[in-house]
């Protein structure tokens, strides 16, 4: 339990005062959900369990099988009642995190492999689902895409529930409930190595004033719950459970990523201060939700979401998005421990573009690699994964994979404005062989009478500087362009975004960089072709008034920036853009570029309220 609170929390005197005021300390870590909370730690240290390494005998399989299902059934009852209380006191969009775990006590795949192991390798059944369940953690864990890494925690959300419930039934332990203790006192703030999904359903909203863990990252299930929760978050702060005691003093800063523990009272009263900046800054976003995204002229920019899963959409819809701009098909594949079938494919399309409600969606081919690697591929590993073969790189090898993703999305196209796109474009030769494929795709369906939309739009990523520099030549075979800043930066600037060391080169207002985007907007527009700006810098508001000066009429982006970009917008003339634009390419250094870009978002917001706005780096 938490200490006793005073009157005063910043004069609680005797030894428990001299031994904090040994340990005062600052960390930094992943800013997830923005906003200042104080209070006293309560520590959230899931323990750990020791598993048995002994073999067990033929007699003992069956009571291991039986063991396990009946675990599974407690899962999933858990499961139920843990998505009805998320419905009920955060949202049915949070409550839909759910209905992926108990897909993946579903999966015939998943249990098969664990049934599987407990007869070939005779190990209790706890030994089989820890190591399998790590198997498919570690694997998702060391993909490129940030998103799809935050995946991983609902395969070890789910195998740690099963580990609780096997354990329960071993020593029938009747006491069944979550892992995590749900009260939490108070005001106070929670530390953790990680939490999962199924943590923050059993955590007393009213009690928690922070989070912070030691894992984790702003793209994950839990990010999107925390937020809905409005509850100030940290992740990723490392060696935290080294230092943090329960009862400490904390401050925990969600819009800089910064955690104090035990500060000194003039950071206090800082903080103090900065809480009414905050409320300002909130309020001021929460206002224009329902507001168009135009220009004080009348220009208008449509805002559409990137989005990973149906889930996504239902968030979108909360700031009234424009439509989908980029749909990852990645995740539904690393989410699985096998590659989905035609139907399988064709449900989650389906579902995912009849919830856009008409409006238009663009669906990415799989883009996947030796990066984003899906275990049962067995793709052969890379000295350069970022310089070696992805996606349409990888069509022959994958031809009947790629078929299949086409013919469902062919099949879904029909429930409403779906249009198609492929990643990784370097050559012409890329987007024909692309186009082949999906004429070979159109026939199989033909000739079983499928329904499907013939005359479905076909697009490409602009992300290497190749297609972006020949984009006549596929305005010829193409029908849309998206631009993909995060690897188009990467390639530019010749720094590879995941490696830390060369991070200082690799920077969006590279004067390269924003000459090459505007020559990729003027040639579509020269060219008649539309195109949306879909990497991060379409979310990042330092960049807005630039995209939209060069031109950028379409920007997709994670739905929670939203808000934030469409105020810019709202802030702006086209003419005054414009102007950014000739003073920006003036320049010959990225960092006269930042200060030109962080004076005009701070003369649009005002300093206070810029200091809230995410960085650009």
């Amino acid at each position: 339990m938490s200490p006793r609170r005073g009157t005063d929390r910043f004069t609680r005197k005797g030894t428990e005062k001299t031994r904090a005021s040994r340990r005062k300390h600052q960390f930094r870590g992943v800013a997830v959900v923005p906003g200042i909370s104080m209070g006293r730690v309560h520590l959230k240290f899931r323990k750990t369990q020791v598993l048995s390494d002994r073999t067990i005998t033929d007699e003992e399989i069956g009571r291991e099988l039986q063991i396990l299902g009946e675990a599974v059934r407690l899962s999933k009852e858990q499961l139920i009642v843990a998505r009805e209380r998320v419905a009920q006191e955060i949202g049915e969009l949070e409550a839909t995190i759910f209905d992926t775990h108990i897909a993946i006590l579903e999966d015939r795949a998943f249990m098969a492999k664990i049934q599987a192991a407990v007869q070939r390798d005779h190990k209790p059944v706890e030994v089989v689902v820890s190591v399998v369940v790590e198997g498919y953690y570690q694997t998702m864990s060391m993909v490129e895409d940030e998103h799809l890494r935050e995946r991983a925690a609902d395969i070890r959300d789910i195998g740690l529930r099963l580990l609780d419930n096997v354990h329960n039934l071993k020593n029938q332990n009747k006491d069944l409930s979550e892992a995590i203790d749900r009260e939490v006192p108070e005001g106070d703030v929670v530390f953790a190595r990680e939490l999962l999904p199924s943590d923050i359903a059993t955590l007393e909203r009213r009690h928690v004033a922070g989070v912070v863990t030691e894992a984790g990252s702003g793209r994950g299930h839990c990010a999107v719950m925390l937020r809905a929760l409005n509850i100030p978050t940290v992740m990723g702060v490392e060696d935290l459970a080294t230092v943090v005691r329960d009862g400490d003093f904390v401050i925990v800063d969600g819009s800089s990523g910064q955690v104090h523990v035990n500060p000194r009272k003039d950071v206090v009263d800082g903080y103090r201060a900065a809480l009414k900046d905050f409320e300002s800054y909130r309020n001021l976003l929460t206002s224009e939700v329902e507001l168009p995204a135009h220009t004080t002229d009348e220009h208008y920019v449509k805002l559409m979401a990137n989005i990973s899963q149906a889930s996504d959409v239902h968030q979108a819809k909360l700031y009234r998005m424009d439509g989908v701009g980029l749909y990852r098909t990645e995740f539904q594949l690393m989410a699985r421990t096998h590659y989905p079938d035609e139907e399988d494919q064709y449900r989650v399309y389906r579902d995912v573009v009849e919830a856009v409600d008409g409006k238009p969606i663009t669906i990415r081919t799989m883009d996947i690699g030796t990066d984003k690697n899906l275990d049962y591929l067995k793709l052969p590993e890379e000295e350069n994964s970022a310089l070696g073969r992805r996606s349409i790189r990888l069509a022959f090898d994958l031809e009947d994979f790629q078929l299949t993703q086409l013919r469902a999305i062919l099949r879904a196209s029909v429930h409403g404005e779906v249009r198609l796109m492929f990643p990784f474009i370097t050559s012409v030769e890329d987007v024909r062989l692309a186009k082949r494929l999906l004429r070979q795709a159109q026939r199989q369906l033909e000739s079983t009478g499928v329904p499907f939309d013939p005359d479905i739009p076909i697009g490409i990523m602009v992300e290497v500087p190749a297609a972006a520099l020949s984009m006549d030549k596929f305005a010829r075979e193409v029908q849309f362009f998206s631009v993909g800043t995060n690897d188009l930066v990467q390639y530019v600037c010749a720094a590879d975004r995941n490696q830390s060391d060369v991070a200082p080169w690799y920077k969006g207002y590279n004067p390269g960089v924003l000459q090459l985007l505007k020559h990729i907007v003027e040639t579509a527009k020269a060219y008649n072709r539309p195109l949306t700006v879909c990497g991060e810098m379409a979310g990042d508001p330092f960049y807005t008034m630039f995209l939209v000066g060069i031109g950028c009429d379409q920007l997709s982006m994670s739905a929670p920036q939203m808000p934030l970009v469409k105020k810019i917008i709202r802030s702006i003339n086209l003419a005054g853009a414009q102007r950014l634009v000739e003073r920006a390419l003036q320049y010959s250094s990225t960092g006269q570029i930042r200060h030109l870009f962080q004076d005009t978002v701070e003369q649009i917001l005002g300093r206070d309220l810029t200091a809230w706005t995410k960085k650009t780096d």
